[in-house]
């Protein structure tokens, strides 16, 4: 692989302790001795340095639906913003897959009564591999453009994970190898629930609804994705990874935090991953760096805006670009890819370079899109403000909102009028916790008198001066016109419906003011000039 570095002295796959019971019978082995299937791999990594995976996991990586992942960005258009978030996919799933096996060893050597074999370990490590297998191109703006043009689905990118786990299988013929080392069907499904489940998320009665794993092994249900509570592999990565690439710092040591893990069975007769109590704060901490992550980068304003031009590209698109499917017929529609493996797994990121140069006579608008967002005509950001969490606002809701605000608009009669479909607004959901609930209270925790025995702790223990809300939902105006005079206007009628409304008038909004045409044509002295110089970039600045 291009990307990794097999040194001369790797380490061969052992038979010991700790890989007993995987059958590693010489077999199949590849036509190039120095790529022999009983090899780990080696890859240098930014992030946790040197990375050694099993022969098995290097045989997932070497697959073109794998590798396709080097070609859809971890931040997706946030790139936009923070020019060196241009990180990939496919280092993140590899360094997931790697704390995976940093945590399952750590447990198996401070609580070897857990009985976690190798195949477990293999198994989570592989989850931890392909849980991002599913993601379209440009990731969640994908999710959006499916949302809409087929919302009978519900789809996520979840779903088509394990879709293209099958597939990356059945396509590469990978289930001998999987023999080898003993996994079998049940070891698949294991795999796939952990990735993901119809089960996760719903109302089940049953005590335990899995087939991949008992009970006594439900602790493993919660490493790559904890639905409980939040915290897993997959954060500790990402965190890591996204806050060194967009250049800004974060306090949480995500390997101190793996060696206070601890297994201990609950009342409700599982097995859970409970932590320190005085790594409790360690846990908020975790909640606020999303938090942050997410207002300063993945729900970044202008990130925001040019996702939502290139939504409306990808739609525009839509029913002029045509995938081939493995019959060899090119009359897939974008939409439509997620019904076939085989045709998803040819959609990346470089689907905006497809548009561009296509010579399909109705694409023009899609390209006229496209060429606005690099050209930096992108949608103008108006400002937000904060709704309630439990206010839904639909479709329907934000087109009443865009109508609401024309109202206010007060256009002369020589200014250019805008309509509601100049106007854009988005709701961006912001959470740290279950539903915005505290999301501590679904944690366990020990302490060191009593490390086998788990217990709760409750917010008020903690700390006076933590958060006493989880959940907000911002609402945010997006002016298609970039006029600074329409743009003014529509943003001093933005403040208006807020007090209307009676939502929190937007950041800054006492500074706002209307610009005129005529006063910005006005010769004035020097001193006005910078006076009107101040006002116009107070009123324009995103």
């Amino acid at each position: 692989m291009s990307d990794s570095e097999e040194y001369a002295s790797a380490k061969r796959y052992k038979r010991d302790e700790t890989t007993s019971d995987l059958e590693t019978s010489p077999i199949l082995i590849d036509s190039d001795p120095d790529n022999s299937i009983l090899d780990t791999k080696i890859f240098n990594d930014p992030i946790h340095g040197s990375i050694e995976l099993h022969w098995l996991l290097v045989k997932l990586i070497d697959t073109p639906e794998f590798q396709r992942l080097r070609r859809l960005r971890q931040l997706g258009l946030a790139y936009y913003v923070y020019p060196g978030a241009c990180h990939q996919r496919f280092e993140h799933s590899i360094g997931t897959c790697y704390l995976a096996g940093e945590l399952l060893t750590h447990l198996c050597h401070k609580q070897p009564e857990l009985n976690i074999t190798p195949k477990d370990i293999l198994c989570v490590q592989m989850a931890a591999l392909c849980h991002d297998l599913g993601h379209g191109p440009f990731s969640h703006t994908f999710e959006d453009v499916i949302a809409i043009l087929r919302p009978e689905l519900h789809w996520k990118h979840e779903h088509a994970s394990v879709q293209m786990f099958d597939h990356l299988i059945e396509r590469n013929r990978l289930l001998p190898f999987f023999q080898q080392v003993g996994l079998k069907d049940i070891d698949i499904t294991f795999v796939k629930e952990l990735i993901h489940s119809e089960i996760n998320g719903q109302d089940n009665t049953q005590v335990w609804p899995y087939k991949g794993r008992d009970i006594s092994k439900s602790f493993l249900y919660e490493i790559v994705s904890n639905r409980l509570t939040g915290i897993d592999v997959d954060k500790f990565d990402y965190f890591a990874r996204d806050s060194y690439y967009l250049g800004t710092k974060i306090s949480f040591e995500h390997m101190r935090f793996i060696k206070f893990y601890r297994v201990i069975k609950v009342d409700d007769g599982k097995r859970h991953l409970c932590l320190r109590d005085k790594e409790v704060k360690a846990c908020y901490e975790i909640y606020r760096i999303r938090d942050d992550l997410h207002r300063r980068a993945y729900q970044h304003p202008v990130a925001k805006g040019i996702e939502l031009m290139l939504r409306e590209a990808l739609i525009a698109a839509n029913d002029y670009l045509f995938f081939c499917n493995a019959a060899g017929r090119c009359d897939t529609r974008l939409a439509h890819i997620i019904d076939d493996m085989y045709t998803f797994s040819q959609a990346d990121d470089h689907l905006v370079t497809l548009i561009k140069h296509s010579y399909h006579p109705n694409m023009d608008k899609a390209k006229e899109i496209l060429e606005k967002i690099e050209r930096r005509e992108i949608y103008r950001y108006i400002g937000n403000t904060q709704i309630k969490f439990t206010a839904d606002f639909q479709k329907k809701e934000c087109q009443n909102a865009c109508h609401d605000i024309i109202k206010y608009c007060h256009f002369d009669e020589s200014q250019s009028h805008i309509t509601e479909n100049d106007l854009v607004i988005q709701t961006v959901d912001l959470t740290c916790g279950d539903r915005g609930k505290d999301p501590i209270q679904n944690m366990w925790f020990y302490t060191k008198i009593t490390p086998n025995k788990a217990t709760k702790i409750s917010k008020e223990q903690v700390s006076a001066f933590l958060p006493q809300t989880f959940r907000e939902q911002d609402l945010r105006l997006y002016c298609k016109m970039r006029d600074p005079t329409v743009c003014s206007i529509v943003r001093c009628a933005f403040k208006e419906f807020c007090i209307a409304k009676g939502y929190a008038v937007p950041k800054g909004s006492d500074l706002w003011m209307t610009i005129s045409p005529i006063s910005e044509q006005r010769h004035t002295p020097s001193a006005g000039i910078a006076t009107q110089s101040s006002t116009f970039k107070r009123s324009t600045t995103l």
